[in-house]
């Protein structure tokens, strides 16, 4: 008897992150993405036509962002199985994206046998999610730092956190993309923080 094939979509809006997850995916028998999607549109429509096993679901979708995306997809097919992937590896994003239903988490620096390993068990109704055993531990700021941090600052990480590049926070804020650049260095450094994944981490574990 010929094996059901397990159907799944894949959102996210970084093209080359997509096709090495959907290779990764297709690699396992049985396993077909059916679609990929940049947004919640795409997947709104294409859940219209045809309904997947499972969906895997980065958090950071512009305009409507996955947290928001996975209660919509639970609220009118709850049956469907929502794996989170993202590049924040945080105890904060874990527990907001349980509150919304999803059933696993994976980082995107996660390897292939990892991703494989998750799929597997929520297809299997275990969920899955890594094991945050250093909580913060990528977000090792001083709190008493905050206080250095500008109304200006503020801003511009809400907007790094919200995905916009330089130019279109520079667009945003009718300032130079060389004065975003400048900003996000000094918040860098008044944070203690080495890169932009830590400092969106940041802003999710600190309610930015």
């Amino acid at each position: 008897m010929k094996k059901k094939e397990i159907k799944i979509i894949i959102v996210d809006d970084h093209q080359l992150f997509v096709d090495g997850l959907k290779r990764i995916i297709e690699d396992i028998k049985n396993y077909k993405v059916i679609k990929t999607c940049n947004n919640w549109e795409e997947l709104r429509l294409m859940l219209n036509a045809e309904i997947p096993d499972l969906i895997m679901l980065d958090i950071q979708m512009k305009g409507i962002n996955g947290l928001e995306i996975c209660k919509l997809i639970k609220e009118t097919h709850p049956f469907i199985k929502v794996i989170f992937i993202s590049m924040l590896e945080t105890s904060l994003v874990i527990e907001e994206g349980k509150k919304v239903g999803a059933n696993g988490f994976i980082p995107k620096t996660t390897d292939a046998a990892l991703v494989k390993k998750t799929i597997e068990n929520v297809l299997n109704n275990i969920d899955s999610y890594i094991n945050l055993t250093r909580v913060n531990e990528e977000v090792n700021t001083n709190k008493s730092q905050l206080n250095l941090i500008t109304k200006r600052e503020k801003e511009i990480i809400q907007l790094i956190k919200a995905g916009d590049n330089t130019a279109l926070i520079a667009k945003k804020l009718f300032i130079s993309k060389y004065t975003v650049d400048t900003h996000r260095k000094n918040i860098l450094r008044k944070l203690q923080l080495s890169s932009i994944k830590e400092l969106i981490a940041f802003a999710y574990e600190n309610y930015y």
